[in-house]
């Protein structure tokens, strides 16, 4: 088997399973709990907490723990529309949002919210020049991802957040599910931060959100304080720490792995590059980990059936994209339709073997 859908799940690191099922075993009590049991859980959850706030600058009560990036998408987005619709009700995202971020959007649309989509310049990055015109004292959200899912493209997040700074009503929130573990970037200017760890080799059904600046919003769900008053539910201490393990060890490892995936998006880019029939979306300053692809009168389907028999595994768009529908980051970027509708997205990790992308190659050209 060839896996090369790294972007959409990762396998979980032994380390972190291991430190999921020993602190499952050992920390059962409820750690909102005032006995003994329940007061050493909830140490374990604050110096998880701790840990993964350390990386964003922040403080350990900044960390809510959701269910994935979806619901913390949908938590930041709705909270704070609803918290700050007495100054203003416009919101702003960017051409390539996931769907969690625009799903929301669309319902606020619904309530009478001013919603407006920057589009992106040739390189797949947010016009910042527009960004500029739209963004006014009205705007309560801002809300732009680190990385694009499909291309790879980097935003420029410090950028932005300086733009945003200037009006103090508005919020700044980064969907940088994409970009953790991946890519370093500099968050100190960001409101809020949305990222799961099963995209770094971490536990499933498991997101995070980091609110760095004590920002005020509407909860998604009621019924008491978790570990913040943002969230409500049981908190489950395992989660916290194998997340807190995974986002270390991703970390630790970020420098080391990327240059290793470079080298092999390097030769999968030189290799493709070659072949008449293959559009080449992803920007040479993309992640390493991600290469995003079209072919020219081709069909897309038919490929992926082939290569499945031959036990290799890619996807076409993003795994929570509505099945047939265009890619619309290469929309965006190349205003061309037949290219959005067969795209293709390799997606690497440091897993991925020199033997693997050789054999794919050949066997992708043979099927071409």
């Amino acid at each position: 088997m060839i896996y090369l859908d790294y972007a959409a799940n990762t396998p979980t690191d032994e380390l972190v399973l291991e430190e999921y099922v020993k602190t499952t075993k050992k920390y059962f009590a409820n750690p909102n709990s005032r006995h003994p049991l329940g007061v050493i859980a909830k140490e374990k959850i604050d110096e998880a907490s701790t840990s993964i706030a350390k990386y964003f600058n922040a403080g350990k009560e900044s960390i809510i723990y959701t269910s994935g990036s979806s619901e913390s998408n949908n938590l930041v987005i709705k909270g704070i529309a609803e918290f700050n619709k007495n100054k203003g009700n416009k919101i702003i995202i960017s051409a390539v949002e996931h769907s969690s971020v625009v799903a929301p959007c669309n319902y606020l649309a619904t309530l009478g919210f001013d919603v407006s989509v920057i589009p992106l310049n040739k390189d797949g990055v947010v016009d910042l020049n527009i960004l500029k015109e739209e963004i006014n004292d009205n705007t309560v959200l801002v809300s732009i991802c680190s990385v694009d899912s499909e291309l790879g493209t980097i935003e420029p997040i410090e950028d932005i957040a300086k733009i945003v700074k200037e009006y103090p009503n508005c919020v700044f929130h980064t969907d940088a599910t994409g970009a953790i573990g991946k890519v370093d970037i500099n968050y100190d200017n960001v409101d809020f931060i949305t990222f799961a760890p099963h995209k770094f080799y971490g536990i499933n059904g498991m997101g995070v959100l980091v609110n760095r600046n004590n920002k005020k919003l509407i909860p998604l769900i009621h019924g008491g304080k978790s570990t913040t008053i943002y969230r409500s539910g049981t908190p489950v201490v395992a989660n916290a720490t194998s997340t807190s393990l995974a986002l270390n060890i991703a970390i630790n490892n970020l420098e080391k792995r990327k240059e290793y995936i470079k080298r092999l998006n390097d030769k999968l880019r030189t290799e493709l590059s070659k072949l008449n029939c293959i559009h080449i979306n992803s920007p040479k300053s993309s992640i390493p980990n991600t290469l995003n692809i079209s072919l020219i009168d081709r069909n897309t389907k038919d490929i992926m059936k082939e290569l499945e028999k031959k036990d290799i595994y890619l996807s076409t768009t993003t795994a929570c994209s509505m099945e047939g529908m265009p890619s619309k980051s290469v929309m965006a970027i190349t205003n061309d339709i037949n290219l959005a509708s067969n795209s293709i997205r390799i997606s690497l990790s440091h897993l991925t073997t020199e033997e693997e992308i050789d054999k794919f190659l050949t066997i992708f050209k043979e099927i071409l």
